[in-house]
């Protein structure tokens, strides 16, 4: 089983001095990113739809094995709640805007929000599902407990739709498998300060231990052909360290970047 871990974005601030060195620019915090992890998820897609010139510029950054995962935009989520009529011109701009970058994207996110239940959302997806590109696998995040039905199960099974494996608050997930493949949003509550997010200032190890025996349970499974987990500052405060912690945990090697790290040149 293929298996990447990484963060859920890269553009953060609050980690110039502890992952970005001070004597690079902003504008090549991607390049270094990337030169270390092999994945990312994009949240801002989730705001506005990417650009064909972004996409150029992320695609020529980053190394070929490298991999982003987006989420769908809110519009098309929490707007119109997966209504492809209404959908219709956000579905187009947004995936026109990744053509660029479709030869790096294995998976594409609809994160739902709490109030989409499935008995709501079943007939917008088969629809929806018509009109989704080849080149990328879909994951869903359904945020309300009527997702992990045997009725709603079923159908992602039908559909060929990852149901997302999520630590976030209010959701009880038992990681159901729904797939070939396993899709892990590790983001924890929203209550730590943004200037906290240039270390770890609380420690979750039961929850990275919790996910890594979900993990260790899939690793033989034949049916499981890759896996893919995104971990968020808001877990334990610097999300580096945090994949670190999971990857040691998993028996896999740390990645380096504190021996990268440099004092900002007078």
């Amino acid at each position: 089983m293929e298996l990447k871990i990484g963060c859920t974005g890269w553009g953060y601030k609050e980690w110039e001095g502890t992952f970005y060195p001070r004597t690079i620019r902003q504008k090549d915090w991607l390049r270094h990113y990337s030169s270390i992890f092999d994945i990312t998820e994009v949240n801002s897609s989730f705001y506005h739809p990417i650009t064909k010139h972004v996409a150029h510029k992320w695609n020529r950054e980053t190394p070929k094995n490298f991999e982003f995962s987006l989420k769908f935009p809110q519009k098309i989520t929490h707007q119109y709640r997966l209504d492809y009529d209404n959908s219709k011109h956000t579905l187009t701009e947004f995936f026109s805007g990744l053509e660029p970058l479709k030869e790096k994207i294995r998976v594409l996110v609809m994160q739902l929000p709490p109030t989409l239940e499935f008995v709501e959302a079943r007939p917008k997806l088969e629809i929806l599902s018509e009109h989704l590109p080849q080149y990328s696998r879909f994951a869903v995040e359904g945020r309300h407990q009527s997702w992990f039905s045997p009725e709603a199960l079923d159908f992602l099974t039908e559909y060929g739709f990852c149901l997302v494996w999520s630590e976030i608050p209010a959701v009880k997930n038992p990681a159901p498998i729904t797939t070939d493949f396993v899709y892990a949003r590790l983001i924890g509550d929203r209550n730590l300060p943004k200037d906290a997010y240039n270390h770890r200032i609380r420690d979750k190890t039961d929850i990275l231990v919790k996910w890594k025996e979900q993990l260790l349970k899939i690793y033989d499974n034949e049916k499981i052909k890759f896996s893919r987990i995104l971990l968020n500052n808001h877990l334990e405060g610097f999300a580096p360290d945090t994949v670190n912690s999971l990857r040691v945990l998993l028996g896999m090697k740390e990645y380096s970047f504190s021996d990268k790290m440099q004092e900002k040149l007078e």
